[in-house]
Parts: C-alpha cells; structure tokens; sequence
C-alpha cells in the first residue's frame, strides 16, 4: 500500500509540475511573441518615417512665446518669406536642388523675416538655419507626418520659446496651402509624386484602406511611444 501510495503521488507531483513548466513555455512563448511584434513594429515605423525624410525638407517657424502679437508676428514672418521665396521655390525640381537654393538664400531669407519685424513694429533678432531636426508626430490637414529626425529650414524668432507653424518646402506643398488655408489637390499630387505608394497612404488618411490603415496605426502607435 505504501507504495502504492508515494507512487501515486510522485505521479501526481510529476504531472503538477509538467504543468507549470508548459504554463512557464507558455508564458515565455507570449513574451518572446511580444518582443518581436515591438521589435517589428519599429524597425517598421522608422523605415516609413526615414524613407519619408529623405524625399522631403520641412520648413519651421518659430515664434518668440506665446503671446498673440508674438504668434501673429511668426505668421506675418512666414508669409513674406514664402511671398518672395514661392515662385523660385516651385523652379527646384527635386530635393538636392531646393537644398542648395535655400543654402545659397540663406542671408536673403534673415533679411527678409528682419523686414518684416521691423515693418510690424519689432526689433527682434532671427536665426536662420538648415539643420536636421526632430520633429514629433505632426498632423498637416489630412497628412500626418511620423516623428522623427528630418531635415529643415529653421526661422527662430527673437527666444524662439512659442509655438511653431511648419509645413513642407520640398515637395512645394507651403506657399499654396498658406493661400488657400488648406491642404489643396495639387499639393497632394506633389507629395504623392516624391514618395513611395506605401509612404504616401500611411500619411494621407483620406487613401487608407483597411489594411493601410492599420500599418498607420502601427507608425502612429510606436511614435507615440517614441
């Protein structure tokens, strides 16, 4: 009887601790699933996010504070520099060629912003640079842009400590979305022409499909992370 007994339960133990290994291979399996579904989903959001930055440069404007004199001196500022620069602008037929032309404009595009604070009553200083930058996530009308680094023409603005306005120089999406106060067809169809299929449906919420729609809640989620 006795050993009947411990054999009894040495096959109950056995069969308790068989099932905490397989709930332990479980448990591991889950993790490790995890890891590489997050690990993917990065590799995938950056890919998106750098294959977008090397077909675009941003331009950013950057107000002294918050204050609406200061807010409303930045619009003032953007629209002179984009009033003169347009029509030149819309002449670069890719990225390197907008690149050296606002590398060659630099000292033009400062005295530009320096006249039209003094023109609206202001004596701040401005900086102008084209520089990599990071920008957050960032919702242009119906595009939305991932975080990430991306190269940019800065206007800083006396502190530069207030809200900014941003939008895309290259393609040469500014000047007529500034016009018609919204993000246009046109403009649209230039993004459209720079970037890959995939890049310009993640972005373009009115394109998205189901399952585009689920790679850009993918960027969108691992950004938001970020």
């Amino acid at each position: 009887m006795k050993g009947l007994a411990y054999t009894y339960y040495r096959a109950k133990y056995i069969l308790k601790m068989e099932k905490k290994n397989i709930l332990w291979c479980c448990v591991l399996t889950l993790i490790f699933l995890l890891c590489c579904s997050i690990y993917a989903t990065k590799v995938y959001s950056e890919h998106i996010q750098s294959g977008i930055a090397q077909k675009v440069i941003r331009f950013h404007v950057l107000a002294n504070s918050d204050t609406e004199s200061d807010q409303n001196l930045k619009l003032a500022v953007r629209d002179a520099i984009l009033q003169q620069l347009g029509e030149e602008l819309e002449k670069c037929h890719n990225k390197e060629q907008t690149k050296q032309y606002l590398k060659n404009n630099m000292d033009r595009i400062k005295n530009i912003a320096l006249q039209e604070i003094a023109i609206q009553g202001y004596d701040y200083d401005v900086n102008v640079s084209l520089e990599n930058t990071v920008f957050p996530l960032k919702k242009y009308g119906e595009l939305t842009f991932p975080a990430g680094m991306y190269e940019a023409l800065r206007v800083e603005i006396g502190k530069a400590k207030g809200k900014n306005w941003w939008c895309v120089v290259y393609p040469p999406l500014c000047y007529v979305d500034v016009a018609c106060s919204e993000i246009t067809e046109e403009s649209k169809i230039r993004l459209q022409g720079s970037l890959t299929e995939e890049e310009f449906c993640i972005i373009d919420s009115a394109e998205q499909e189901i399952s585009t729609n689920v790679k850009f809640k993918i960027v969108e989620w691992w950004q938001e992370r970020k």
